[in-house]
């Protein structure tokens, strides 16, 4: 399976650290999180890799060049901050049949990849979601769940409204035929086009989407509390395979 690698983006809240560079070449213990991330991918079973590159663009590019442990890489710039559903939909022609998606920003290890890659069990499933519990799910889209489904994704509720602590962890796996439903998504409030918009409008065709748990940590490096975070706890977000 192909995965694409959602790394455009300018990371604001990381700086002075992202004026030099992209968010996703930001060092956590001396390797860049992009890196990490596609050790863990690849590592998982993909078999090639589309990133999704924009700011500072080249930075990315010098440093992994056409391949990385084997792997073939594919860029695509996403010239304009457009969101992360445009940013998906630049690799459309490259993914095959089904597809893995991940944020350039998110880390977890080998084990939550697989749990998504690893399709045999999932044959009859049409999307996937990684999910994992928090203690404020405010600050996120929370899932909206019956079983194994998902039957909505709710974007930063009001406190005490939202449906339950489990949410978006902004890793995924879909079909070939989600990128209809990405043509279709409007702009958001950001103006921008956000996937979590696109799988509403794949779930409202009937579409089957499901979750699964993420297994230990999962860690969103939005801001410079997050990285020093993840510079503590490397060993725990990455345990050996």
């Amino acid at each position: 399976m192909k995965a694409v690698i959602i790394a455009a983006g300018k990371g604001v809240r990381l700086k002075p650290i992202t004026e030099q560079i992209p968010k996703c070449m930001v060092a956590i213990k001396g390797k860049p999180m992009l890196e990490l991330i596609m050790e863990r991918i690849i590592g998982a079973g993909a078999e090639e890799i589309n990133l999704i590159v924009g700011y500072k663009k080249e930075i990315i590019e010098d440093h992994f060049g056409a391949e990385f442990n084997g792997v073939k890489l594919n860029y695509f710039v996403q010239k304009e901050q457009k969101g992360t559903a445009h940013a998906v939909s630049l690799a459309e022609k490259y993914v095959g049949e089904k597809f893995l998606v991940a944020n350039g920003d998110v880390l977890t290890s080998t084990a939550n990849y697989k749990k998504l890659l690893e399709t045999d069990e999932f044959e009859k499933v049409d999307g996937l979601i990684l999910a994992r519990k928090v203690n404020d799910p405010w600050r996120y889209g929370v899932l909206k769940t019956e079983e194994k489904k998902v039957r909505d994704i709710i974007e930063k509720p009001l406190p005490g409204e939202e449906p339950g602590n489990l949410i978006n962890a902004g890793i995924y796996r879909f079909k070939q035929d989600f990128f209809e439903s990405i043509k279709e998504t409007k702009l958001s409030e950001r103006n921008e086009y956000e996937i979590v918009d696109s799988i509403k409008n794949y779930m409202a065709k009937g579409k089957d989407v499901e979750f699964r748990m993420c297994e230990g940590t999962c860690l969103d490096i939005g801001d410079l509390d997050d990285l020093k975070r993840a510079n503590t706890m490397l060993d725990e977000l990455f345990p050996k395979q």
